[in-house]
């Protein structure tokens, strides 16, 4: 038998002289054709420090009795709430949402010039503070009025997380919320929606659901979302259940359940805690927001919905009565740009069961490419989505956080994809034109070596894109402190 060993040999070590060939096309032709430069021995270089890698980045350029109940809605109507069916049961990735529709007042500021953000590496270690584009900068100080005086606040000093896949399964928030907690008191993982995708690998909170149909703002184009961006509509066999978690510290136990609901008929809820003992709740019916309150010391809750023609859920909050609540709202592949769609009258009706001290936006992270540096057009549309939430929720401290490191690999070595300094740039514009706050999650991630330091420690995943939970709590950490030692 002849031996072709020798031939498969030979036509082995051709193909690899030729991909190794290609490392050294110019990298200017091989983008032109809109293929990215190719060097298969980049894993066998010795590679780059922490400190070279930044050096490469700088070059490159009311009173409820214990155990008692109670039920709440607000009186105005809400017009825009619709029950209408929507058949999609899980959030679709989008890149970049359309343009918003928002009400004919939403006023954007004028385009000003976007100051550069530096490429110049940031000292390790160093702290990143919360920047007040209020006037006089009265918001951080409200806020942080509010802050010291939580002893005398007779609810729950709430703080609302709005985000994408960056904080989804409670990732950063759930540290947040645990350092805020263990400081100013409090307890409760606060709201969780009536269904989710991530609840099987959420920790910090137990949740089992079936036979609900969700909706999501960024994948029905129907009106009735506020700052939660779903809405659930149950059928008879409906439930969903939520039991406390020792994941993170305070989340155990709840003083305070609250199911948020529009009810137009005559609906009755089911509520039983700890196992045992049961409640019934018969709904009267409202085009506005409700909510069915239970206090006590809940270790579960379940909710169980009869007669349910007319009825939407949009979630619980899981919380004690006082102290501090820390709220996610992530929708995954959301860039922001969808929430100007959330109704100011529905808006305004959650703010009043469930009112806000600060809301947090963390967006960006599904904008961001390689090839765009100028972001422009988002910019535009973000100043009048945080325009829009301000006036749904007037009196309401604004946070816009940046976008963090995301890593590209570049002549074998990771470097800062070229995008993200263009975004942290548009978003800190937004947040001067709005006249709210700003804190830069790139420069604190930069000052904890960046993000390939972040991958080499286990604090992020190897797509140099997403944290993981060690690399939320260094987040997490970074802002609270500069929330806490915010003048």
């Amino acid at each position: 038998m002849k031996n072709y060993f020798r031939y498969t040999f030979g036509l082995v070590l051709l193909v690899a002289l030729m991909m190794l060939g290609l490392k050294y096309l110019p990298t200017e032709s091989v983008e032109e054709a809109g293929l990215k430069p190719v060097n298969i021995i980049a894993d066998l270089d010795r590679g780059n420090t922490v400190e070279e890698l930044e050096g490469l980045d700088a070059e490159a350029g009311a009173g409820i009795r214990q155990g008692g109940y109670s039920v709440r809605s607000v009186t105005e109507p809400d017009t825009t709430a619709s029950t209408d069916g929507d058949s999609s049961r899980s959030v679709s990735t989008i890149f970049v949402e359309p343009e918003p529709v928002l009400p004919a007042d939403s006023a954007v500021a004028a385009p000003e010039p976007v100051d550069t953000v530096s490429a110049a590496p940031v000292q390790a270690g160093s702290a990143v503070p919360v920047r007040d584009y209020s006037p006089d900068g009265a918001m951080m100080r409200t806020f942080t009025g509010k802050l010291a005086g939580i002893g005398q606040m007779k609810r729950p000093l709430r703080i609302g997380f709005m985000g994408d896949s960056f904080i989804e399964g409670d990732l950063l928030t759930s540290d947040f919320r645990e350092l805020m907690q263990s400081r100013y008191g409090g307890g409760g993982v606060g709201f969780v929606p009536i269904t989710s995708q991530v609840a099987g690998f959420r920790q910090t909170v137990g949740h089992k659901f079936g036979q609900w149909k969700q909706s999501s703002i960024v994948n029905s184009k129907q009106e009735g979302f506020t700052i939660s961006a779903f809405r659930f509509t149950p059928s008879e066999d409906s439930y969903v259940e939520y039991k406390g978690s020792s994941h993170k510290k305070h989340l155990d136990r709840f003083g305070r359940a609250r199911l948020l609901f529009i009810s137009k008929g005559r609906s009755v809820i089911r509520a039983t805690v700890n196992g045992e003992e049961e409640f019934l709740f018969n709904t009267d019916p409202m085009e506005s927001l409700q909510e069915v309150q239970l206090d006590g010391d809940f270790r579960s809750i379940r909710y169980q919905i009869s007669d349910v023609e007319g009825f939407t859920a949009y979630g619980v909050f899981l919380e004690n009565p006082t102290g501090v609540s820390v709220d996610n709202f992530s929708v995954r592949g959301n860039s922001g740009t969808a929430m100007g769609r959330i109704s100011p009258v529905l808006s305004e009706q959650f703010g009043k069961l469930s009112p806000y001290d600060l809301i947090i936006l963390q967006y960006g992270l599904n904008v961001v490419s390689s090839q765009v540096t100028d972001y422009s057009a988002y910019r535009k549309q973000m100043t009048a989505v945080v325009n829009h939430i301000r006036r749904c929720f007037p009196g309401t401290a604004i946070l816009v956080m940046s976008v963090g490191d995301r890593a590209t690999r570049s002549n074998g070595a990771f470097v800062t994809m070229p995008g993200i300094r263009a975004m942290v740039a548009a978003q800190e514009q937004v947040a001067r034109d709005c006249g709210v706050l700003f804190w830069n999650t790139y420069d604190a991630m930069r000052a904890a070596g960046g993000m390939s330091a972040f991958v080499k420690n286990g604090w992020a995943a190897k797509d140099y894109t997403h944290i993981s939970a060690r690399g939320g709590r260094k987040i997490a950490t970074a802002l609270f402190d500069a929330i806490t030692t915010a003048q």
